[in-house]
């Protein structure tokens, strides 16, 4: 019995260890291209929607964390569609087969849902501006610079 609770201790450790030791192998040019790639293959997911960036994609510094460390974000405008629910839904189900977890759902509120992926960390939102445009983004974990 008493090598049961050691056992049970480093197993505990390693299965927690999983995701954040992907996230430390991920250099940020790599975050660059699955930030890209969450965003292009969430949008498939919306009916006749055609993206178009909102701004160039950017790495800033993580918060309360060491000054080497980054997170990488890009967002895209989600055009001719009509800011609805049945949108969000559809993304909810979308992330939701692509192993991501749902985070903060604001609506009936307000049109913004936040997730983020079990696998890796990275995290994507789909929200709408005061004028009913959709903003799809996704972000890293907090990652090495350089």
């Amino acid at each position: 019995m008493r090598w049961s609770i050691p056992a049970l201790a480093v197993a505990l450790v390693l299965a927690g260890c999983s995701a954040s030791a992907d996230v430390e192998t991920v250099t940020e040019s790599e975050a660059y291209e699955r930030v890209e790639s969450y965003v292009r293959r969430a949008a498939t997911a919306l009916p006749d929607g055609r993206i178009e960036p909102a701004a160039a994609p950017v790495s800033g510094p993580c918060r309360g964390n060491p000054p080497d460390r980054v997170v990488v974000r890009n967002s895209y405008w989600v055009r001719e569609l009509v800011d609805e629910d049945r949108h969000f839904d559809t993304m909810v189900r979308w992330w939701e087969k692509h192993d991501f977890e749902v985070l903060d759902d604001l609506r009936p509120e307000r049109h913004y849902v936040w997730v983020e992926n079990t696998e890796d960390g990275f995290r994507m939102s789909l929200r709408n501006n005061d004028k009913g445009e959709l903003l799809l983004s996704a972000q890293s974990p907090c990652i090495a610079s350089g």
